[in-house]
C-alpha cells in the first residue's frame, strides 16, 4: 500500500507551449509522477528487509509457561527451521502516466512467496485434560497482483484531484503442502484443502466486493495526502 502514498506528488500542470517543448515537458511530468511510486516501491521492499522479513530465518524457538497450579494450566511449545521468503521482491510489471488521458496504469506482483516449516509441536494442560498438536510442511503463495488505473487531473489553482480508480485484485494460487496433527488425529488433507482450495475460491467469489473495497481504501487514502 505504501507505493500509493506517491500519488500525493501529482501536482504537475500541463500548459500551452511550442510542441517540442511540450513533448519534452510532457515526459518530465511522466518521470515525475512514476518516480515517486518506483521509488516508494522499492523503500518498501527494502523495508521488508530490514526488518528481518525476508528472508525470515527461525532456527528454533521455544515457549512454555505454567500455573502454580499445573494442573489447571501448562504448556509447552517449539518451532524449528522457519523460512520465509520472496515478500520483498515486489515487480513492477507496469507503471506508465498519459498525459493524454490524464490516467496512471499500474500493474504489481508479488511472483512467489514461500513459507516453510521443519517442525512445531505443543503440548498443554487445561484443567487435567492434555492436549497436543504437531504441524509441519510447505507454503507457496503465487503471482499476488494489484493491477489497475487511475484519473488524475492537474490544475495551477485547483492541484491535484484523483477522480476515480479501477483496481483488480489477483491471486495466481497457493500450493499447500501442510502435515498436521491434532490430538493423534491427521488433519493434513484438510488444511492443504483449506489453503489451496478454499481460500482462493473466497477471494475469487468476492472478488467485485474485495476490488470495491480497494478503491474505496486506496483513494481515500491519496485524497487525504493532497
Amino acid at each position: 500500500m505504501k507505493s500509493f502514498i506517491a500519488f500525493a506528488c501529482f501536482f504537475a500542470s500541463i500548459s500551452a507551449v511550442p510542441y517540442d517543448t511540450q513533448i519534452a515537458s510532457n515526459d518530465n511530468n511522466e518521470r515525475f509522477i512514476t518516480g515517486p511510486i518506483s521509488n516508494g516501491i522499492n523503500e518498501l521492499s527494502q523495508s521488508i528487509k530490514d526488518a528481518g522479513l525476508d528472508p525470515l530465518y527461525i532456527k528454533r524457538e521455544d515457549s512454555r509457561f505454567t500455573l502454580p497450579v499445573a494442573a489447571i494450566f501448562n504448556y509447552a511449545a517449539f518451532i524449528e527451521e522457519v523460512l520465509s521468503t520472496g515478500l520483498s521482491n515486489i515487480k513492477v510489471n507496469n507503471l506508465y502516466f498519459s498525459y493524454i488521458t490524464s490516467r496512471l496504469y499500474f500493474d504489481f506482483e508479488l511472483p512467489r512467496v514461500e513459507l516453510s516449516l521443519g517442525a512445531a509441536a505443543a503440548r498443554a494442560i487445561v484443567f487435567s485434560k492434555e492436549l497436543e498438536a504437531q504441524v509441519s510442511g510447505k507454503l507457496v503463495i503465487e503471482r499476488v497482483r494489484l493491477v489497475g488505473k487511475g484519473r488524475v487531473t492537474v490544475g495551477i489553482i485547483s492541484g491535484t484531484t484523483v477522480h476515480d480508480g479501477d483496481v483488480e485484485f489477483t491471486l495466481g494460487g497457493v500450493q499447500s503442502d501442510i502435515r498436521l496433527a491434532i490430538q493423534g488425529r491427521d488433519f493434513s488433507r484438510e488444511i492443504n484443502e483449506f489453503f489451496s482450495s478454499t481460500i482462493p475460491e473466497v477471494l475469487e467469489s468476492h472478488s467485485e466486493e474485495i476490488n470495491e473495497l480497494l478503491e474505496i481504501v486506496l483513494l481515500e487514502h491519496v485524497r487525504n495526502q493532497l
